[in-house]
Parts: structure tokens; sequence; C-alpha cells
């Protein structure tokens, strides 16, 4: 369970009705002097869409003296749920991804008092995660979550 951790609270998280993401990503926009947005999350299906990506599991939880939202395709866990991606993902989704307007919004969403790290993970193999983060890395996080979620108990950052 999460070592070195001094808070190891994780849990799903389903984002609320409220407030309005799209709201939210207009208003962090603005405070950031971003003058045009083409894609901001939205709740989709229980999850976090963004773009033409599928929807996101999400789940939070605090390292780094932080709150951490973690972001999962459930494609690539081998999940099978309704309004699930019925095809493989493209092999570059994390990198062609707009990691700032996924994430600000969702940094400074009210559930996470102070602000929250976002980290968008990817599963190429079993046991292997890549993460792209907006704000502070927390890979222990992110392999906790893993852990958690699937039979693999032992997950390691790409290299």
């Amino acid at each position: 369970m999460l070592d070195g951790m001094d808070d190891p609270f994780l849990e799903p998280w389903i984002p609320p009705g409220l407030p309005d993401l799209a709201s939210l990503a207009m208003a962090a926009a603005d405070a950031e002097g971003v003058a045009n947005l083409r894609a901001w999350p939205e709740r989709r299906k229980g999850g976090i869409g963004f773009g033409d990506l599928p929807p996101f599991l999400c789940w939070r939880g605090r390292a780094e003296n932080r709150w951490q939202l973690v972001l999962l395709q459930p494609r690539e866990l081998g999940a099978l749920i309704p309004g699930a991606h019925p095809a493989a993902m493209a092999k570059d989704w994390l990198e062609a991804m707009d990691l700032d307007a996924l994430g600000r919004p969702l940094a400074r969403h009210p559930d996470f008092p102070g602000g929250a790290s976002i980290q968008v993970v990817q599963v190429p193999r079993r046991g292997v995660f890549r993460v792209r983060t907006y704000g502070a890395a927390a890979p222990k996080l992110v392999a906790e979550v893993l852990s958690r979620i699937t039979s693999c108990q032992v997950w390691h950052p790409a290299h």
C-alpha cells in the first residue's frame, strides 16, 4: 500500500454534474490567457470524456502532499463495459492529446481543494505504464491504482 506516502487515501471518482466542466475549462483558459479552446473535458458515461477519446475511468487520491487525479482508458485494461471503445487505441493517443486543455480545468475542480495534479495513463503492456502529468508526477500512486483495478500487482513506469 503506497509505501512512503503520507496519506493512503485512494478511491474511484465519478465527476459530479456540477460544476459544469465546460464552464471550468473556459474559466481556467481565461485565467491563463488562452484565447481559444478546441477541446475540454466533459462528463461522459460516468467518467471524463475528452475530444474523440473514449471516456476515462477516474481515480483520485493524495500523494506528494496534493490531490492527484488518475485517468485511465478502460479498453487498454481489457474492460468490456458499455460504451467502451470497441477497437484498440491508437498507439500515439497519449502524445497527441492536448494535456493542457484536459488538465487545466480538472486541476481546479472544487472536489480538489488547493488544486490537483492530473495523471493521464497509457498501458502499452501488462505491468508497464506510461504517464503524462499536468502538475506533480505521482508514479507510485498510478502504480497503486493499476494494481487495485487489474489482476497484475506489480507495475512500473516505461523507460
